[in-house]
């Protein structure tokens, strides 16, 4: 495909004790450029039922994307992105704030709501 011509995009999901750490990131996006595959989205991944033993909070993972941007080129880095719950779309994940009520945080989505978001 990459030589016919066609550009590559890659999405990857952030997993806890799988590739939560920047050592295992930076290696898979560096290797994902080197294949002229561009690193697109990560996603935090969602709070669907069964999955919360690969979840992590959204503040460690904002941590850890903050500690790629000192170890990564920008070509390298993908953006960070949640997936609002309800169908509201993609927020990325380092623009959130923490919400008024100290509770959680505040996702912004392509219409420019905002919208609660919590870990649990």
């Amino acid at each position: 495909l990459i030589r016919g011509g066609i550009p590559l995009l890659s999405q990857s999901v952030l997993l806890k004790s799988v590739n939560d750490d920047v050592n295992t990131l930076a290696d898979l996006f560096r290797r994902l450029v080197r294949l002229r595959i561009k690193p697109y989205y990560l996603h935090h991944p969602d709070r669907a039922r069964g999955t919360a033993r690969f979840r992590l909070t959204l503040a460690e993972g904002r941590a850890l994307v903050s500690a790629l941007r000192g170890n990564i080129s920008g070509l390298c880095q993908p953006t960070y992105v949640v997936d609002i719950p309800g169908g509201h779309g993609k927020a990325v994940a380092q623009t959130a704030s923490v919400s008024s009520a100290d509770t959680g945080w505040a996702l912004q989505d392509f219409r420019g709501e905002t919208h609660d978001y919590t870990d649990n």
